[in-house]
């Protein structure tokens, strides 16, 4: 029926003591010094956030390592009321913004938490900044959030 909401549990544990790659070794490790890296196809000469390395363009390999902006533009964004939590969809305590952000020097969108005074101030097209947890330790939650800029 319209407007009921569905619920689906898909349990999900990570057991895996894998390496990340190179290169996104390289980018948690960037999260340490608050610096945001990214590579830069030495072909078409594209810098993707976070990197990879192949292009996806032209298909080359890519190894060159760059630092890109702390700042962007939001591209897209929406309005998230629930958490995936080992693949247990759980209600959010209160809803909050997923955007993709086109950082400064990056050819690619990065996604992030979008956190402004109100949601109804966030728009697409807005320029925000990264804002960085005040001790980092090179893991993904290093990068608090983006919030206007």
């Amino acid at each position: 029926m319209p407007g009921d909401i569905v619920r689906a549990t898909v349990p999900i544990t990570f057991t895996y003591k894998n390496r990340v790659g190179h290169a996104l070794e390289q980018y948690l490790n960037g999260f340490k010094e608050k610096k945001i890296l990214g590579v830069k196809c030495p072909a078409c000469k594209r810098v993707y956030v976070p990197p990879r390395t192949v292009c996806s363009t032209c298909h080359k390999p890519i190894d060159k390592m760059v630092e890109v902006g702390q700042t962007g533009v939001l591209k897209h964004f929406t309005i998230a009321h629930v958490n995936i939590i080992n693949g247990e969809i759980i209600d959010a305590q209160q809803p909050y913004i997923i955007g993709l952000i086109k950082l400064t020097g990056a050819s690619s969108l990065v996604s992030g938490i979008v956190q402004a005074p109100s949601q109804g101030t966030i728009k697409t097209g807005m320029k925000v900044k990264a804002v960085w947890k005040e001790t980092t330790q090179g893991d993904y939650g290093d990068l608090a959030y983006f919030e206007p800029a």
